[in-house]
């Protein structure tokens, strides 16, 4: 009987790994594209964007990321799951099927924030749909189901065909079909967004990479599954 189970239990452990790949572990960058020395690794396992000092127009210094971190291959109907932690006021993302030369015009974006510590700190107010676990300025997300700044959160994105679906901590943050949007610079709700073309043309197949916008992210256990 064990001879029996053996080889059923090889192939079982084989089939679930055939179609799933570590992107960052926690021990290297390999899998990823990025200007030299402009992320690290931590000694906790995550990788985060180092900082640097600019001063902006008026002389006042601002701390800025230096640069994306793009994915070496291009993914279309995949799952990706990864864990993320905020610093206070941070506002980034993870862009998915980009043209990582245009990732803004041509690749969509989840939004990652610290909506209350972001607003306060810009003074203003966002719209629903630019917060975090948004389909970014296409569809707010149900809620948000983020831990408080500085605690890990988990993150399961699902794109398959024109279906896109975001999990963070277990809650559904939103489910669309991107063929709804057909129209440029315009939400199927009505609402107006700032693509200059219609997302149901947008690139189904690319580059996966996180932002960093001035503020502090880290991300760690990336793993991808093709569909």
């Amino acid at each position: 009987m064990k001879l029996l189970i053996l080889p059923i239990a090889i192939a079982a452990v084989s089939t679930l790994g055939a179609n799933t790949s570590v992107l960052f572990d926690g021990k290297n960058l390999k899998a990823f594209e990025l200007a030299k020395n402009s992320w690290e690794i931590e000694a906790d396992g995550s990788m985060v964007c180092r900082m640097q000092e600019t001063k902006d127009k008026n002389g006042k210094v601002r701390l800025r990321g230096m640069g994306y971190i793009w994915t070496k291959v291009d993914y279309s109907d995949f799952e990706l799951t990864l864990s993320y932690k905020l610093s206070s006021g941070a506002n980034s993302g993870v862009f998915y099927r980009a043209d990582k030369s245009n990732p803004v015009q041509a690749g969509f974006e989840i939004q990652l924030m610290d909506n209350e510590g972001f607003q306060k700190n810009a003074k203003r107010e966002l719209p629903p749909r630019k917060l975090n676990g948004s389909f970014y300025d296409g569809v707010a997300a149900t809620k948000d189901y983020s831990k408080p700044v500085g605690q890990w959160n988990t993150l399961r994105l699902v794109c398959d065909g024109p279906e896109v679906t975001l999990h963070i901590n277990d809650g559904k943050c939103f489910s669309v079909n991107v063929d709804d949007w057909t129209t440029s610079g315009k939400n199927p709700d009505g609402s107006t967004n700032k693509f200059k073309m219609a997302l149901k043309d947008f690139p189904r197949k690319g580059r996966i990479g996180f932002q960093n916008h001035g503020q502090v992210v880290w991300f760690k256990d990336i793993r991808i599954k093709t569909l």
